[in-house]
């Protein structure tokens, strides 16, 4: 079971590094490729939305062939369109290169959030979960610094050629790991069974508040991972290499709530955890009303705001095992379809719209803890109810 362990680990870091190596050199392919810092947002924000729009079929088809077969497909469509960003002279280039990786890292993501579950029960499931999430967490702060330090080396360019030979190392893995036979489910993937099915999906009451516990942290990471780069290089004046450093901090956050959540979910449920760590986002909102004062109060509450981030993940994923045991797949693709296509779009317009104050960005963070809040509350007694 430790190589399934292992393998989620590299699935999961596949589209980490797909979406975050490119986050810190940002200003950087905005010069190279005659960008605009808003169409360079856009460029990278395609990868969310194909990945998106993927996860509506990849889902299914991993409940009906098995993840041996959507893991090869997949990851050769990923390396592909790494390759074409890392040959990429024109923004059009470098636009096929990152729909063609968004497309790619549908499967990786999908399977990386349901082998365990596949594999594992009860208290080997929440230790694993937990330790996929604190590993997604280590990946999430090692990248930038990665990223950062890679650029002066080699440019951002290279950083792609980089990311083809650690997805070649999965997809070989992939392919010794995973069965040739699986047991799959009856699944039709015509488009009117699909849309019966992510329409009952879409009904389950619980379902969408607990995916609420995905999608505002993931909306907050988006909004300000965009936003952040740009702000320290014109309000601090950081250079490529301070950036991918700086975004570390937050990133530590990550491991922070992950490794949390692994201790406390040996006493506790994760729906405790949920709450307990809940008022970090509203304090993480105050600070950010000092953000201009120094780049560390920046930094800080956007810890903070990680540091739930990475807690609420293994909390999401455990929880909807237990609620979708027969349709994991299906399920995670539509809540991850709805992060990355609804969400990931409102991060970017926040960042075109919205950010025309410093005011604004504590505001965002207020809103969504206290949705949050009432999410955890009426789920809670959901849960309760059915437990009676």
């Amino acid at each position: 079971m430790s190589s399934i362990v292992f393998l989620a680990v590299l699935l999961m870091s596949c589209s980490q590094f797909a979406s975050q190596l490119y986050m810190p050199v940002l200003p950087d392919i905005a010069a190279d490729l005659a960008l605009s810092s808003s169409a360079s947002q856009a460029v990278l924000v395609s990868f969310f939305i194909t990945l998106g729009l993927t996860q509506l079929i990849a889902g299914p088809l991993r409940d009906k062939y098995g993840d041996r077969k959507i893991l090869i497909a997949g990851q050769l469509i990923l390396v592909t369109g790494t390759l074409i960003c890392g040959f990429a002279e024109s923004n059009w280039q470098f636009l096929l290169g990152r729909v063609l990786q968004g497309i790619g890292s549908a499967s990786p993501v999908l399977i990386s959030r349901t082998l365990l579950a596949q594999y594992l029960t009860g208290a080997k499931l929440k230790s694993a979960m937990a330790s996929l999430a604190m590993a997604a967490s280590v990946t999430a702060i090692l990248s930038p610094m990665i990223a950062g330090t890679l650029a002066q080396l080699i440019n951002w360019q290279g950083l792609s050629f980089i990311m083809v030979l650690h997805f070649a190392l999965v997809l070989w893995l992939g392919f010794v790991v995973l069965p040739k036979s699986e047991k799959n489910a009856a699944q039709s993937i015509r488009p009117s069974a699909l849309a019966s099915l992510y329409k009952s999906l879409l009904q389950d009451k619980n379902l969408i508040l607990l995916a609420n516990f995905k999608w505002l942290p993931t909306y907050l990471y988006l909004t300000i991972q965009l936003y952040l780069p740009f702000y320290l290089q014109a309000q601090f004046q950081f250079n490529t290499e301070q950036i991918g450093y700086a975004m570390m901090l937050p990133m530590a956050g990550l491991l922070v709530g992950s490794s949390l959540a692994k201790i406390m979910q040996k006493r506790m449920s994760y729906m405790k955890i949920v709450k307990l760590l809940w008022p970090a986002l509203p304090i993480a909102a105050f600070i950010f009303e000092f953000s201009h004062i120094s780049a560390l109060v920046m930094l800080f509450a956007y810890t903070l705001i990680m540091m739930v981030f990475g807690a609420y993940f293994p909390s999401y994923m455990h929880i909807i095992g237990l609620l979708q045991p027969e349709k994991a797949g299906s399920a995670n693709a539509l809540v991850g379809a709805i992060e990355l296509l609804f969400f990931t779009a409102l991060a970017w317009l926040t960042n075109v719209i919205l950010f025309s104050s410093q005011h604004i960005l504590p505001l965002i963070v207020l809103t969504c803890s206290i949705v949050l809040w009432l999410c955890w509350r009426k789920l809670s007694l959901n849960l309760t109810l059915c437990e009676r």
